[in-house]
């Protein structure tokens, strides 16, 4: 009798240590930001700010031979941009700095500990190894 509880718990825990490690791993932060004044009229617009973000991506060489694969002058994406209103410009500025090349470390880092963590608890609550004195 003392097996099946011991062998119950083991799997009620586990799987409450499953749901609860993958919910926390994949909930998302959600970014906020100022909302700026209406007063502030000195220094460049929020357009001119974001359009200057994206022109410096386009520069990138990469970008531009990746454009030009896909048939896209200089030309055609400065008429492009300069047909979208100003919602549009800074919704792909905010996109392009939110991008992060290849991740970030924190989070691969914190995802690789609790996976470990839940197979070492698995296996030490299932009997495979017998590293904690229960």
């Amino acid at each position: 009798m003392k097996f099946f509880k011991r062998f119950c718990f083991n799997r009620i825990f586990i799987c409450y240590l499953t749901v609860a490690f993958s919910v926390v791993s994949f909930a998302s932060s959600a970014p906020a930001m100022f909302i700026p004044s209406p007063h502030e009229g000195h220094g460049p617009s929020q357009r001119e700010v974001d359009l200057q973000q994206i022109q410096k991506l386009l520069e990138s060489k990469l970008i531009q031979e990746k454009l030009t694969q896909l048939g896209l002058g200089r030309e055609e994406i400065e008429l492009r941009l300069q047909k979208l209103d100003d919602g549009q410009i800074h919704q792909i500025a905010a996109q392009i700095s939110a991008l992060e090349a290849g991740g970030s470390t924190a989070e691969v880092i914190i995802i690789i500990v609790l996976v470990g963590l839940i197979v070492f608890l698995a296996l030490e609550l299932t009997g495979v190894i017998d590293v904690l004195p229960w």
